[in-house]
């Protein structure tokens, strides 16, 4: 026996992902171009790799966008459970791009602190502020999305608004003290903390894509739980893994000592009951009989 039910809360938080991820791909966009004359223009290491950086974004975000888009098709008889794991595929690629542009950076700063640079302080300061706010409006967008693929980008978009505040305040100390090295050394701390970011939303995408159990559910719980119906003697088999990192698909196969229909209707409400609680949107059940 099968029970489905539509999770209208699960294609509310994919719609919203989707509309957060394009907005924050136009902004991305229009960035670009600032940022690419900016760090022509200042001489500034910490602008120059941001801009690297900042071309994986825009590529990133279009790609997240169009899997988020295409993770709301229906299921059909080719992808029974649907195409909602294209917005965890998005997570991983996001956070693979940034962890790679990331070591990249790394690499960038370490030869310029061996070759040091004064960059223009002025010039740093207009970029920073520019920075800031759209930086900082992306990440409004999409901090409390709870979709995988909207928390990558937003750990993503706000490391680029610590870049940035970090980038103004290096910019006001070289207009009083000459303290050109804080500028490869800011991009070094910033992309190690990106990596160590980004590299635990991965961890949590690989471990959506191999059914590991949800870590804010309790599978011995819902054992007990089902266990505990009247009328079901052995819990045979159970598996409680999460689609998309927000529904979850329970089966359970349940040795049970009635053939009767209404009973074991029962069971099966009573197990779906369960399921509402774990927030499944599919649960299977098989019943095993004495």
């Amino acid at each position: 026996m099968e029970h489905q039910c539509t999770t209208e809360k699960s294609k509310e938080y994919h719609t919203e992902a989707k509309s957060h991820i394009l907005v924050t791909f136009f902004l991305s966009l229009i960035f670009n171009f600032i940022i690419i004359f900016g760090g022509i223009y200042t001489n500034s290491v910490a602008i120059v790799s941001d801009a690297i950086h900042d071309l994986s974004d825009t590529f990133c975000l279009l790609v997240s966008w169009f899997l988020e888009k295409y993770s709301l098709k229906k299921k059909n008889d080719k992808y029974t459970y649907g195409y909602q794991r294209l917005s965890v595929l998005g997570a991983v690629i996001t956070s693979c791009a940034v962890i790679f542009a990331s070591i990249i950076v790394i690499y960038e700063s370490l030869t310029r602190l061996l070759t040091i640079v004064t960059p223009d302080a002025k010039g740093m300061f207009v970029f920073a502020i520019i920075g800031i706010v759209f930086k900082g409006y992306s990440v409004y967008k999409v901090y409390k999305g709870q979709t995988y693929n909207e928390k990558a980008i937003s750990y993503h978009m706000f490391g680029d608004v610590l870049r940035w505040v970090a980038i103004l305040v290096l910019s006001i100390l070289l207009m009083f003290w000459n303290l050109a090295i804080l500028d490869p050394i800011i991009s070094l701390l910033i992309a190690i903390w990106l990596i160590y970011a980004l590299g635990k939303t991965l961890v949590d995408s690989f471990r959506v894509l191999l059914q590991k159990v949800p870590s804010n559910y309790s599978f011995d719980k819902l054992k007990e739980e089902i266990s505990e119906i009247d009328g079901v003697e052995e819990v045979v088999d159970l598996h409680l893994w999460s689609l998309d990192g927000i529904d979850q698909i329970i089966t359970a196969k349940l040795r049970v000592n009635t053939k009767n229909c209404n009973d074991l209707a029962d069971i099966r409400h009573k197990v779906d009951h369960i399921s509402g609680e774990f927030n499944a949107s599919e649960s299977t059940v098989e019943f095993i009989f004495n």
